[in-house]
């Protein structure tokens, strides 16, 4: 292209002498037939003939510098800016290679975790957490395809295998004629959108080891549309609401409704809203545990429900305040929130509540500390529910429906060598109280945590 372009000039360089010497035989030949203006006209020529040679020889320099260093030039022709062959980008799919539509990125996760006696690793050992595909291509304008592919899940490699998260068909701007950001659709397996944990659920964007005790998230299928006008963003889902991956238990279906604002620059809010429509087993859950029939999963000392499906309605509220004159500081971020179980049979109707607070403090560019406070839990001593607290605590297997409250505590610190690594450092402890009924007794359960962990993104 370069060399191209500069022989393009050289001819030029040669027409313009060219067209000199042709401008000079008119001239003459002009003067001769009115015999007069032979100096006047000459001269003119000649300064004609000139200057267009030396704007040539300028733009030809220019061109040669430009194309030695990959920078823009301008050259001044006549008092004209004028921008030199300024290449428009290749925008159009069909234009492009198929491999430049492809967008390819990921991250892997390892640790050393030890969780106590009580807890579900012992002995403490080393594990690949996560590690974690995403693939993305363009198929038309405003127009995507999105797979997640999870090679390792939460370390559960035994059981999981590789699977897929998210894959969606993704349409943006589909309002475009009224406004940018009016209005997308997203049509496949989604994150279900409740709350914010699920946004920051994987260990590349989570600052500790392990997740809030309530842990609410799940995929499901489904369509969800999202936009944003006046200053508000807004998420709306329909979704078959069952765990089960593509199959459906009832015809009902779980309803999803998320809202949220920026009032000034430093604080965010949210507020979400689920009906999770009947199902044997929901697809929501809360760190391990769904939303089941009591007893339906593990042992109850209260009794154990009859039916096959509950029908479930629940709410989270969420802040998040940034410190510092850009949030470079760090920030506080707090959610609560309560979910609400429909049984057939009333005594086994079940209420429950959450909340976390979570501080973060960069001590510089590239270290920070974090603490993390959170419970979930009935609070009510005669009904409890499962609460498994993954993955660390175990509480479904070790308690069953007996939970009347999960508590997790946890303090870490982060290092960023650079943007794509991160190591962290968790300490931290878990607790459970079971209700009255309960033969069980964790109070002198050992659920000491400790961990370190690597996170590496490309």
């Amino acid at each position: 292209m370069k060399k191209s372009i500069l022989n393009n000039i050289k001819d030029a360089n040669r027409l313009a002498g060219i067209f000199g010497i042709l401008l000079l035989f008119a001239s003459t030949v002009v003067s001769q037939e009115i015999g007069t203006g032979w100096e006047t006209d000459e001269t003119d020529s000649l300064s004609e003939i000139n200057k267009l040679k030396k704007q040539v020889e300028v733009l030809q320099e220019q061109l040669e510098r430009q194309y030695s260093s990959d920078e823009q030039y301008t050259v001044d022709l006549s008092g004209d800016e004028v921008l030199l062959f300024e290449e428009e980008p290749i925008s159009h799919v069909l234009a492009r290679p198929w491999f430049q539509n492809i967008d390819i990125s990921g991250f892997g996760a390892a640790n050393f975790l030890g969780t106590g006696a009580a807890g579900t690793r012992p002995n403490g050992g080393f594990q690949v957490k996560e590690a974690t595909l995403f693939v993305e291509a363009e198929a038309w304008e405003d127009a995507t395809f999105f797979v997640e592919i999870q090679t390792n899940r939460l370390g559960a490699d035994e059981s999981k295998y590789i699977r897929t998260g998210e894959v969606y068909a993704q349409f943006r701007n589909v309002l475009k004629k009224w406004g940018d950001d009016l209005l997308g659709i997203k049509v496949g397996r989604i994150d279900i959108p409740f709350g914010e944990e699920y946004l920051w659920q994987d260990a590349s964007d989570n600052p500790l080891i392990t997740q809030s005790a309530s842990f609410p998230y799940g995929w499901d299928e489904g369509v969800l549309m999202y936009g944003k006008a006046l200053g508000v963003s807004w998420i709306a889902a329909l979704t078959d609401g069952t765990d089960d991956r593509s199959i459906e238990d009832h015809p009902s279906k779980a309803l999803n409704a998320k809202v949220s604002v920026n009032p000034w620059e430093a604080l965010y809010l949210s507020a979400s809203f689920m009906k999770n429509g009947k199902a044997a087993k929901s697809a929501m859950e809360f760190g391990g545990s769904h939303f089941q029939p009591v007893g339906a999963s593990h042992e109850s000392s209260a009794g154990k429900s009859t039916s096959d499906l509950v029908d479930a309605t629940l709410y989270e509220l969420n802040a998040k305040y940034k410190f510092g004159k850009f949030g470079e500081k760090g920030y506080v971020a707090i959610f609560y929130g309560q979910a609400f179980q429909d049984d057939r049979d009333d005594s086994f109707d079940r209420d429950f509540r959450w909340f976390s607070v979570e501080p973060l403090y960069r001590i510089t560019s590239k270290i920070y500390a974090v603490i993390r406070y959170s419970e979930i839990g009935t609070y009510d001593s005669d009904k409890g529910y499962h609460f498994d607290g993954k993955t660390t605590a175990g509480g479904n297997s070790a308690f069953g429906y007996d939970t009347k409250l999960f508590s997790r505590f946890s303090f870490g610190l982060g290092w960023s060598p650079n943007p794509r690594v991160r190591v962290k450092v968790e300490v931290g402890r878990d607790w459970f109280d079971v209700i009255d009924s309960s033969p069980l007794n964790p109070d002198d359960d050992d659920r000491d945590l400790f961990g370190i962990e690597l996170v590496s993104t490309f």
